[in-house]
């Protein structure tokens, strides 16, 4: 099927719009490292063609094929965290910026709060209060704030059985572990200039110093940046 697709686009090495984007997909058997590439024009959403490996060699023989003018007119390329492709984008590319996939960018802030979370847990010892509280509401710690509720109240077990919202129990959560309630500010305000465009939410993110934040949250930041 991937071999059919690829027959099927007949692209302009010439040229290259100036707003692209590439993405890789899982293409099985019929790919060397079992995962294809999709080059799209950002402009008007359209498949400029599949690539049949996402290789660094592969990749970077691929893109050769464009003649150098038609590369220096790119003037963004939308993608991933794979690293290998901000290498050679960079080599390839060199007038283009670099922008990060905004899902993945949330993914990894997602993943790194999660690790936190353990590590708070890892740090308050097994079966204490602490370590069944943020073993038991781990999906209240990971969801976007503003979809916490803050006006229906529960009886929860981990707190003597108080009726609790969902964002008191955050606030009980984070007040167990200064690198949590950090890490757990820094992914919501990421949420949020994301969700929303914030361009001044984001440079407020941009000014963290690496070495104030914990080390799942440095990786996220350097991609920020």
């Amino acid at each position: 099927m991937i071999t059919n697709l690829d027959s099927s686009f007949k692209p302009n090495y010439r040229w290259l719009p100036r707003h692209i984007a590439f993405d890789d997909f899982k293409s099985g058997k019929m790919a060397p490292s079992g995962m294809s590439m999709i080059l799209m024009d950002i402009e008007n959403h359209r498949t400029l063609d599949i690539i049949l490996s996402r290789r660094n060699r592969y990749l970077r023989s691929y893109f050769l094929r464009y003649g150098r003018s038609a590369r220096l007119a790119v003037q963004t390329v939308t993608v991933d965290l794979y690293t290998p492709y901000r290498r050679l984008i960079r080599e390839l590319f060199p007038h283009a910026i670099i922008i990060a996939d905004h899902f993945h960018i949330v993914a990894q802030a997602y993943r790194a709060l999660n690790q936190i979370r353990i590590q708070a847990m890892n740090r308050a010892g097994k079966g204490t209060h602490q370590w069944r509280a943020l073993k038991h509401f781990w999906k209240l710690v990971l969801t976007p704030a503003s979809e916490l509720k803050y006006d229906n109240y529960w009886r929860r077990a981990n707190f003597g059985y108080a009726q609790l919202t969902d964002v008191e129990v955050i606030h009980r959560l984070l007040s167990l572990d200064e690198e949590l309630e950090q890490a757990y500010r820094y992914y919501q305000d990421l949420i949020f200039a994301v969700s929303r465009r914030s361009r001044s939410r984001l440079n407020q993110l941009l000014t963290i110093k690496l070495t104030v934040l914990p080390q799942p949250l440095q990786r996220v930041q350097r991609t920020l940046r």
